[in-house]
């Protein structure tokens, strides 16, 4: 290890476990079973807790801190004294003797006299102070036998006065860090990697994850405004982007921030940038384009949030974004009204058979067995050209609308009669080869159509920069859209990540959702009850979970946790996740870029809450000088 207290002392002979050379001397004093109403005041929540003494070192004291792994030995100790119960330490809590009996019953002159007596034996070790520590159960054992470590999700009870070894760095990584394939280099093993963990002793051990299981079981981030969810969001998108080479993302972005946060990746990747109509100027000549990309680029640079310690790169920011508009990869994009969805469906082919069918059912039709001949016409050639009734209506069936005109023509149809007027229509439009409104510019279409492209240059990224009432009308038709074609088409590529930023918005409890809101919110649920089956993959991130969908949030086997002060949504994390409360209250001193993760699958172990400090987003946005 990296000082004199981390070397291994000899008192044992497992090279696993960790007594910083001898000056960590501790004892299992009790096993405690804590008990509080659960958040919804519905039931009863249970945690276990270990309260550990150690022998008082102001060294030692020093080295310990939240996160760090505890060997308590259990009951199958009894016979192998190779198996240990593993736990984590919530709190450290430095104690005295004379603490237990300093009370506001005594006189002010007399506590304070013991108090400066308490203050001089910190600095020495003195017989009257101990260490206290808090901890809790991880759910897991740890077998040192066959001269190896391994780990088993198993309960067993604990033996109360028994010696507690601290766990080392390497059983700590091979405990919560994803351990990748075999041939993995040191630059492939970086990119494995999202920060570095707390509570290592005098280290820096990256924390490497399973990017394919995190974003395969769906993924929460909580944490208060301005903790930096959509800094760790980038930071994870950015490095899931680079780990999986058949990952799609679509971020719905109502604060304007992952256009910053991700410009590098925007830039470099084949993305989109997708906004409404608003805000972008046109080039009225040759002449006039440089001018006007310089100011569409100012203009969204001006739009979006940017980090407090980019203020200063201004130039080399506006740069990169004009690359995006040169690039043509910031799309205004034509969203198809609520009106225009009744004629669109006229310009399928199911439209198409509904109108004959209409013709037939009226009254006093001498043209029905006209119209009869049309739909069945139709029917086969769609059966022979293999199209489905949801397809537009192509030029390729031009030559089946001549031949049903040729029998209108034979059977006496009359050129005033509806069904001739509708073939004869349909006809006249294809032949003018009319663009529809939807193929005018980037559209809904054409979005879906490139996010479902397993093509190698087809774009990657798509962060869509929408107000909160366009965004949720978006989310919803593209989750639906999505979800139509990939039932359909039995094609499970490319894995698609969707990013709803500010989730409350998106997927909000049940009593404040209604319409539009409510609809986006069912197709949100649905895609995390559902969506892993066809490769589709949700990450909500969210400042207030207690305004959150239950159901969409019972989905997620992956979250990573900040700072959160209100009481009830840590509550809500810790009975959701089965994560004890003494945990949770450590997030309230998070340092900026500290955060809690526990997963069911990309983690080495089950949904072990473990600390770390995240990679810094801001420093991987500019390109290194």
């Amino acid at each position: 290890m990296q000082s004199e207290l981390a070397t291994r002392s000899p008192v044992t002979n497992i090279p696993w476990l960790e007594d910083l050379g001898g000056s960590f001397k501790a004892k299992l004093r009790e096993v405690q079973t804590m008990s509080r109403p659960s958040s919804d005041g519905k039931t009863t929540t249970t945690f276990k807790l270990a309260r550990v003494e150690s022998a008082y070192d102001p060294r030692v004291v020093q080295m310990l801190s939240p996160g760090q792994l505890l060997a308590i030995p259990n009951v199958q100790n009894l016979g192998s004294e190779l198996m240990f119960s593993v736990f984590e330490i919530a709190d450290i809590i430095p104690m005295h003797y004379s603490m237990l009996t300093l009370s506001t019953s005594q006189p002010g002159a007399l506590r304070g006299e013991f108090m400066g007596l308490i203050d001089k034996e910190w600095k020495q070790n003195s017989k009257s102070t101990w260490i206290e520590l808090v901890a809790s159960p991880t759910g897991y054992i740890v077998d040192f036998s066959n001269h190896d470590i391994r780990y088993e999700r198993k309960y067993s009870p604990l033996l109360v006065g028994s010696e507690v070894k601290l766990l080392n760095k390497e059983a700590v990584k091979r405990f919560v860090c994803f351990i990748p394939p075999k041939n993995t280099t040191p630059s492939d093993l970086e990119a494995y990697s999202i920060g570095s963990l707390l509570g290592v002793i005098d280290d820096i051990v990256p924390f490497t994850i399973n990017f394919t299981q995190l974003i395969n079981f769906h993924v929460g981030v909580f944490c208060h405004t301005g903790g930096g969810k959509s800094y760790l969001t980038s930071m994870v998108v950015r490095k899931a982007l680079q780990a999986m080479s058949d990952l799609k993302v679509v971020i719905f972005d109502v604060s304007s921030e992952y256009g910053i946060h991700l410009l590098d990746q925007l830039v470099g990747q084949e993305s989109r940038i997708v906004f409404s109509k608003r805000g972008i100027q046109k080039k009225e000549t040759k002449e006039d384009a440089a001018h006007v990309l310089k100011n569409n680029a100012v203009d969204f640079y001006k739009r979006h949030v940017k980090p407090d310690a980019l203020d200063s790169k201004e130039n080399e920011l506006v740069s990169l974004v004009v690359q995006l508009f040169r690039d043509d990869k910031c799309k205004p994009m034509y969203v198809r009204p609520q009106y225009m969805e009744t004629i669109a469906r006229y310009r399928t082919y199911e439209g198409l058979l509904d109108s004959f069918a209409s013709t037939v059912s009226d009254k006093y039709n001498a043209n029905q067995q006209a119209s009869i001949y049309a739909n069945d016409r139709i029917t086969t050639f769609l059966k022979d050209s293999g199209k489905n009734e949801e397809d537009v209506v192509e030029k390729d069936v031009l030559p089946i609308l001549e031949e049903i005109l040729d029998y209108f023509s034979k059977a006496g149809v009359k050129q005033n009669a509806t069904v001739f007027g509708l073939v004869k229509g349909l006809e006249e439009r294809l032949n003018q080869d009319v663009a529809e409104p939807e193929e005018l510019g980037y559209s809904l279409e054409t979005l879906v159509k490139e996010l479902l492209d397993d093509s190698a240059d087809s774009p990657r990224l798509f962060v869509i920069d929408e107000e909160v009432e366009a965004a949720r009308d978006l989310a919803t038709r593209i989750i639906d859209n999505v979800f139509k074609q990939r039932r359909s088409s039995f094609n499970l590529h490319p894995r698609i990540l969707f990013v709803f930023d500010e989730a409350q918005e998106f997927a909000p409890a049940k009593e404040d959702a209604r319409g539009d809101t409510l609809e986006c919110s069912r197709a949100v649920e649905r895609l995390l009850r559902h969506g892993r089956k066809y490769h589709l993959h949700g990450w909500i991130s969210t400042q207030r979970l207690a305004h959150l969908n239950t159901n969409a949030l019972h989905q997620i086997h992956s979250y990573f946790v900040g700072t959160l002060p209100r009481p009830y949504d840590r509550q809500l994390v810790g009975d959701t996740f089965a994560i004890d409360d003494a945990l949770l209250e450590r997030t309230l001193n998070f340092a900026p870029g500290d955060w809690l993760l526990a997963s069911y699958r990309a983690t080495n172990t089950q949904n072990v809450p473990v600390f770390f400090h995240a990679i810094n987003n801001e420093a991987c946005i500019l390109p290194k000088s």
